[in-house]
């Protein structure tokens, strides 16, 4: 069948790795599938020949007046309609709010089904015109898509849309390097933004005192400048490494020996689904929704109370100190991410969207 998948771009996020995900894996099953990205660029994550995409040429320019954001809009949404006409899909699906509200609004009144997944936090702080557009629009929609339970709630509060399902993000096969040995590296995953809660973990760090023991942060964001402060100020210059934002994910995954993931606020946790993939024994936060989802406490990871530095600390030199435990949160965090592999989740997605 024709499929559109709709994003606002295709750059790194876990959003993006959704959308790219999805689409590799349904050309696998011969559907024709497009990608229609709101903006312009090159995409991050692979996409297999087989995949179509659309770039619209939307370009959110900082200082515009309300007047040309709204013309700017109008303009897009009428290009994603058009191009939407062009496929008529069996059904489209949208990620992120606000792409999700154009994507219900330039199909209005088009023989085609639209989906929405609501990918962001439940309790994201919105502006008052974008939950006003998700009251009136969500509830059009055919279906919704909620990664948990309670965003679940919490949509159906907001919006009262009455076809919501509970999905969580598929997570990718990771790749095993069987001839890279195990290092002393501590890994976190994430953009370099607040709510990814790095500093945390440079702090937690900072209290071991195992100068034998790296930090690597994988990822980009406004926050590179702040942390970089930080970790000079708390002198561990030398034992944190920040590339940036990598394709070679997996080669630190197979490198690292234990992954923390200090956020304070979370949709699902795309990076965490993909370190338990790789058998990494992990410590989070317990932040409002995602880690609690994936984390059995003292099983297959620790979870840790929001910005406890103190335990976040103690429980990552646990794992330093106990290979044992390593061992059995290894195994035991595989076991949990074969709930995700993107064959269930692409299958119950498809199932939705086709039977809604």
């Amino acid at each position: 069948m024709k499929i559109v998948l709709v994003t606002p771009s295709l750059d790194h996020g876990g959003g993006q790795r959704f959308i790219t995900e999805l689409a590799n894996y349904w050309v696998t099953l011969n559907h024709n599938v497009t990608i229609i990205s709101l903006r312009s660029g090159k995409s991050f994550y692979p996409i297999l020949e087989s995949v179509k995409i659309q770039e619209l040429g939307y370009d959110r320019i900082v200082g515009l007046n309300k007047f040309n954001k709204f013309i700017n809009a109008i303009d897009t949404l009428i290009k994603l309609r058009n191009k939407i006409k062009q496929v008529q899909p069996k059904f489209v699906l949208s990620i992120l709010s606000s792409t999700n509200i154009l994507t219900i609004a330039a199909t209005r009144n088009l023989k085609t089904n639209v989906f929405v997944n609501d990918v962001m936090s439940p309790y994201r702080i919105r502006v008052s015109f974008e939950k006003k557009m998700r009251k009136i629009f969500y509830k059009r929609a055919n279906g919704v898509i909620a990664l948990t339970n309670i965003a679940k709630e919490v949509i159906y509060k907001e919006t009262k849309s009455k076809n919501i399902t509970v999905i969580p993000n598929p997570v990718k096969e990771v790749r095993i390097f069987k001839d890279i040995k195990k290092e002393k590296i501590i890994l976190n995953v994430g953009r370099l933004v607040f709510d990814k809660g790095q500093k945390y973990l440079l702090k937690a760090y900072a209290k071991l005192n195992r100068p034998d023991w790296k930090v690597v942060i994988l990822g980009e964001g406004d926050r590179r400048k702040s942390l970089e402060k930080l970790i000079k100020e708390l002198n561990i210059t030398n034992q944190v490494l920040m590339p940036g934002a990598v394709k070679n994910v997996d080669e630190w995954l197979s490198k690292a020996s234990i992954f923390a993931f200090p956020s304070v606020s979370e949709s699902w946790g795309l990076a965490l689904t993909e370190s338990m993939a790789a058998g990494l024994p992990s410590v989070s936060f317990d932040c409002d929704v995602g880690p609690r989802e994936m984390i059995v406490d003292g099983d297959n990871g620790f979870l840790v109370p929001v910005a406890d530095v103190d335990l976040f600390a103690k429980r990552i030199e646990q794992l330093i100190n106990d290979e044992k435990l390593r061992n059995k949160f290894s195994l035991n965090a595989k076991k949990e991410a074969e709930k995700y592999k993107i064959e269930k989740i692409g299958n119950r997605i498809l199932e939705f969207c086709t039977n809604s």
